[in-house]
């Protein structure tokens, strides 16, 4: 890999630059498509730049902005097979009808020729990419050796729906889609489409085969009623006069179809499909929530499972899964998830162990902490014990209680301190909506005891309010029954077999992307010195002989390789090591100098074969993500 110092410093100015106006008299077929451009902070594109070089960049890009093409699903394999779940599956898809908009052909054995096809595209894709990079890079891209790209290609060519071919990763099913598809939006001269104009987080879900949910609706075009086709278009966010970003524009405008309507030339090639409305205009500004339009003609499809096989599937990324074999978790381990939410690492750690050992899984959002507890119990693990705790605070302090499952005088994320009921509040909620629960008057110090229903509380106009809102829309998370989260002071030092670090992240690997320019130089640097304080807290908690799993779902390298390098240079006892299946690429190695003075360093030669960075722009077509294993030594060396 070249090094960043002795690549070139010219920047493509077409990532950072306004969508130019368009004429009035622009082809329609220009305006009514998806091409978008993905923007950066100037000085963030540099640095990419620099890293990856222009060109590669480029490709990552233009990766970014666009959904994988395919949903990968993993099994439960205590519950079921992958060859179980594929025909499932199919028999979910002909029922539905989904086979038509997967590769827009049917699932019968007519089509088998139709659909093995795709192996020429891909192939023709592969020699794109490659055609781009010189015979050094080629033998390094992607997929580490070539074997397991041809394993893997093969797997994407063999059906709509198949099995990983990875080593050891054949419970992985993967479900493919198509696009981009060209729209027919039925524009007229003087005659523009009903439009509805939708934020840019709704647009990036829709792609990733959502539906339009009311929250997500900006603009909508004038005497649109229930059943309307509409064209579908994104409002990015755009630069303001403060130097910030943002979207000026008020929810609930009304589209004329004119070029005075707000973010009229932004949206050229933002259309991301059609659909019927649900409702009406004033329905949809009016609802609370609900699909506010039915997606049945999109840019790129993607079959969804939402609620599908609850139990027996989760959908997740592959490089997500392929960081759980990277940690190599075995049975009768105890095994600490810091950053765990929403518990698709942590429940695919328990499965590989069988269910047997103990899996602490950590997070500091009770709602989060809910979820993976919700996740747990569909997927019927038991070996999993959860906690509210900052990752930052993991380690306990040696005036305290190493006992976590004492439930007196825990710390919540305040610092508040609680006995070993909640607050009274709380309390109050929980008397409530749960049998279970007991509460206390905060005015009259009224409890009452479970099977005790003599005993009055004081109830409040305002907890009326919230009962009548409950008994309408149900309990809340935090209301519902089972939904206490125990709080944590944190773990005794050396205390883990293996910790998995999945820290948070700016996230610049996540796709599809139609923003970035949120980031700069300056936030990418406090995201490093966040991770590295919780990388701290991993070493700690970690016994000698142990393993720690570093991963993010961003292409910084300062996020990724320079935290390798901050561990390997702080803690002498820390060693790469290496990881199977190995599906990724090779890291970065060099430094970057920025323009205070501070060089920032990443891999040394012989180190980068010992990560697994996956490429958003490589032919394995996942998300931008980053994994690195250390094995721990003797502490006191």
């Amino acid at each position: 890999m070249r090094k960043a110092r002795d690549l070139v410093k010219s920047v493509p100015r077409s990532f950072s630059t306004a969508r130019t106006p368009t004429p009035a008299q622009m082809d329609p077929s220009d305006r009514y498509c998806y091409n978008p451009v993905l923007r950066w902070n100037p000085q963030v594109e540099a640095y990419f730049s620099k890293a990856y070089g222009p060109h590669h960049f480029s490709r990552i890009t233009q990766a970014l902005a666009r959904p994988s093409c395919y949903s990968c699903i993993r099994v439960n394999t205590l519950k079921s097979t992958s060859d179980a779940v594929i025909e499932k599956l199919l028999a979910i898809i002909q029922e539905t009808e989904l086979g038509n908009t997967v590769d827009g052909m049917h699932l019968s054995e007519s089509n088998a020729t139709a659909k093995i096809d795709m192996g020429g595209n891909l192939k023709s894709s592969l020699r794109e990419y490659n055609s781009h990079l010189n015979l050094d890079e080629q033998k390094k891209v992607a997929f580490g050796n070539f074997e397991q790209l041809d394993s893997q290609k093969k797997s994407l060519e063999t059906g709509s729906i198949s099995k990983c071919q990875l080593p050891g990763l054949d419970y992985v099913v993967f479900v493919r889609g198509s696009g981009p598809h060209t729209i027919e939006y039925g524009y007229e001269i003087d005659r523009p489409p009903k439009e509805v104009i939708v934020s840019r987080k709704c647009a990036e879900a829709v792609l990733r085969g959502a539906q339009v949910y009311v929250p997500g609706v900006l603009a909508c075009s004038s005497h649109v009623e229930k059943g309307d086709v509409v064209a579908v278009s994104v409002a990015v966010e755009q630069p303001g006069t403060d130097g910030g970003w943002g979207v000026g524009i008020t929810r609930g405008t009304v589209l004329q179809g004119q070029q005075t309507d707000p973010y009229h030339f932004e949206r050229n090639a933002l259309y991301i499909g059609q659909g019927a409305t649900m409702m009406s205009r004033a329905g949809i500004f009016r609802a609370s929530g609900g699909i506010a339009v039915d997606m049945n003609n999109r840019v790129f499809k993607l079959p969804s499972f939402h609620d599908v096989l609850e139990g027996e599937i989760f959908l997740q990324n592959l490089p997500s899964i392929v960081t759980a074999h990277a940690l190599d978790p075995q049975q009768d381990e105890r095994i600490l998830d810091m950053c765990a939410a929403p518990g698709g690492k942590t429940t695919a750690i328990a499965i590989l162990m069988k269910d047997q050992g103990e899996v602490i899984a950590v997070d500091r959002s009770h709602n989060k902490v809910m979820d993976i507890q919700k996740l747990a119990a569909e997927m019927g693990l038991h070996c999993i014990t959860t906690y509210k705790l900052d990752a930052l605070k993991a380690v306990c302090r040696s005036n305290e209680s190493n006992d976590m499952t004492t439930p007196s005088c825990r710390k919540d994320a305040e610092g508040v301190t609680l006995q070993s009921s909640d607050s009274p509040r709380l309390q109050m909620e929980k008397n409530q909506c749960s049998t279970e629960a007991f509460a206390a008057d905060f005015a009259c110090q009224e409890n009452v005891i479970n099977g005790e229903g003599n005993q009055r509380t004081y109830t409040s106009k305002a907890d009326i309010r919230k009962n009548i809102r409950r008994m309408r829309n149900g309990p809340g998370r935090n209301q519902g029954m089972g939904g206490r989260v125990e709080k944590s002071k944190g773990f005794s030092p050396n205390s883990f077999d293996r910790v998995l670090l999945d820290a948070p992240c700016s996230a610049l690997g996540l796709r599809p992307r139609l923003f970035a320019g949120e980031e700069t130089i300056e936030s990418l640097r406090n995201h490093a010195k966040y991770q590295r304080r919780m990388f701290d807290q991993a070493v700690q908690l970690v016994r000698p002989g142990g393993v720690i799993v570093y991963s993010t779902c961003t292409i910084n390298p300062g996020e990724n390789e320079a935290l390798v390098r901050y561990a390997l240079d702080t803690y002498k006892f820390l060693s790469l090591a290496s990881q199977h299946p190995r599906a990724g690429g090779p890291g970065l190695v060099g430094c970057f100098q920025f323009s205070d003075g501070y060089t920032e360093e990443w891999l040394r030669p012989g180190e980068e074969e010992l990560v697994q960075r996956f490429d958003p722009s490589s032919p394995l077509d996942t998300i931008g993500f980053f994994i690195a294993k250390f094995n721990v030594g003797p502490k006191d060396a």
